[in-house]
């Protein structure tokens, strides 16, 4: 049977003979093919984002109200809502998510985004400068033009709303690069946004690989502005790349994030807020907390309730609505995440998992690894210093307040934090003293879309989410008016 080609997305429509298709998408949960995907050269990503600058300049859209803009994102949660179950299986195919995490996690939270943007697209404000007598000073912001959306395939739909919906409520038009193993659910998303009325060409695709189309799209000078989520080693080359042209770069990049659990705390829910971190989406999670510090006094209780849980992950076809933990989405990440296991079970304790995973067919040739505890982890190893981006729950060991945070700020990365604590001066100190964008006291993965996130290290650059990611798609202006005819203005030649 002839398999569909998976094409670039441009004016509302596809674009069938935009280039070769030559690169298989496959399903991960059974490595079965889905088709192939075309790779869009420099010539067809010209030509995508010349769409985009046209759409951008149109009448219409330069005359269009931020509430109207902010109208257009709501019909497209609606949309979405109405679709779900199309979505559902779209997302199955293209990551291989258990479905029960989709209609409960990612659809809500994808909506929930397109939605406070909705809202907040007519909240932008802008000021009335302190001057002198003779003038009226006004700082105002301006939509950069066209955008580059940069995707990561772990979470399709909710990084295209991300992206999009601040873009849209701010009047930017947004060229969106999925990455090349996952392009359904952002083709899917572009569909739905020309179907809630969004002008063709405000959104658009482009696909391929990172060297040759995201190359080409960054180092296009009509694209004013990038937005990228992904691995560190991308964004620092976007950065790079986007340097010579002077572009405003936003890059949410890599983790090795730090659950902080003290001897007070309510050590159920900690076990809980543990594994739900560590190993949703297999761990394909960049603000996933996937170094557990537990004070020492407690370390071995903690360590038993861990791994009595975890074994009891259900593990399995996505399909099913008790599966718990789906597959790596990638074969390359799969294979990454099994090179350090293979280096950690050497020299750490494997409480539970540690290899992979056999799936009944007609998931037996997905990506399949357990869902992995170690303990007797400490900094220095790779498998604490570095991050896995797969199912693996590193337990290290501290002796009081000062070492946990030390031992949390020694990696290179910043993104995320908790901390597990019934002493409330301590919660909030240690808090503060974590270098990352957020951090979690007593919950975790809780506060999207509304609190902001802002990666430090190099887990990123830049913001997002809440109404300060919003701003990060305006330019800032401002406009001094001379109201006094009789002021100065120059040297008095005339």
């Amino acid at each position: 049977m002839t398999q569909p080609t998976f094409a670039p997305f441009i004016d509302g429509e596809s674009w069938q003979d935009a280039g070769p298709a030559d690169f298989t998408v496959t399903n991960p949960a059974t490595g079965e093919s889905l088709g192939q995907e075309t790779e869009c050269d420099r010539a067809a990503v010209g030509k995508i984002v010349a769409s985009s600058q046209s759409a951008f300049q149109q009448r219409p859209w330069q005359k269009m109200s931020a509430a109207e803009r902010g109208g257009l994102l709501l019909r497209l949660a609606d949309l979405m809502e109405q679709q779900s179950e199309a979505i559902v299986e779209t997302e199955l195919l293209d990551t291989g998510k258990p479905i029960s995490q989709l209609r409960a996690g990612e659809l809500p939270l994808t909506a929930a985004i397109i939605r406070f943007y909705a809202g907040a697209a007519d909240k932008v404000e802008g000021s009335i400068k302190s001057g002198t007598p003779g003038e009226v000073l006004m700082q105002m912001y301006e939509p950069y033009g066209v955008v580059a959306g940069i995707l990561p395939w772990n979470y399709p739909f909710v990084n295209a709303a991300l992206k999009v919906a601040p873009a849209i409520a701010t009047g930017n038009a947004i060229v969106l690069k999925p990455a090349q193993e996952t392009p359904l659910g952002t083709l899917a998303f572009a569909k739905l946004c020309v179907e809630a009325g969004i002008p063709p060409g405000i959104v658009n695709v482009v696909l391929g690989s990172g060297s040759v189309t995201g190359q080409a799209l960054i180092e296009h000078p009509d694209v004013r502005k990038i937005s990228f989520t992904g691995s560190t080693a991308v964004g620092q080359h976007i950065q790079k790349s986007a340097a010579d042209q002077m572009k405003m770069v936003n890059l949410e990049c890599g983790g090795k994030n730090a659950m902080i659990v003290f001897a007070d705390a309510d050590l159920d829910r900690a076990a809980e807020a543990a594994l739900l971190s560590g190993f949703v989406n297999a761990g394909q999670l960049c603000v996933s907390c996937s170094r557990v510090l537990v004070e020492s006094s407690i370390a071995a209780e903690f360590e038993a309730m861990l791994t009595e849980r975890a074994q009891k992950i259900v593990l399995g076809n996505p399909r099913n609505e008790s599966t718990q933990v789906g597959p790596m989405i990638t074969r390359s990440q799969y294979d990454i995440a099994l090179s350090y296991l293979s280096e950690a079970t050497s020299d750490c304790n494997v409480l539970c998992g540690g290899s992979t995973a056999d799936i009944p067919s007609p998931c037996n040739d997905g990506y399949w690894i357990q869902p992995t505890l170690l303990s007797g982890v400490r900094p220095g190893m790779k498998v604490h210093d570095e991050e896995i981006f797969g199912p693996v729950l590193s337990v290290v060991r501290f002796k009081d307040e000062q070492e946990a945070v030390s031992i949390a700020n020694s990696v290179n990365y910043g993104l995320s934090g908790s901390v597990w604590t019934k002493d409330g001066s301590r919660g909030l100190r240690v808090s503060k003293a974590l270098d990352t964008g957020i951090c979690w006291l007593n919950t975790m993965l809780t506060g999207y879309p509304q609190i902001s996130l802002s990666p430090h290290k190099l887990s990123g650059t830049g913001v997002e989410l809440g109404m300060e990611g919003m701003l990060a798609y305006l330019k800032r202006k401002s406009i001094v008016i001379g109201i006094d005819d009789d002021a100065p203005v120059g040297w008095g030649l005339g």
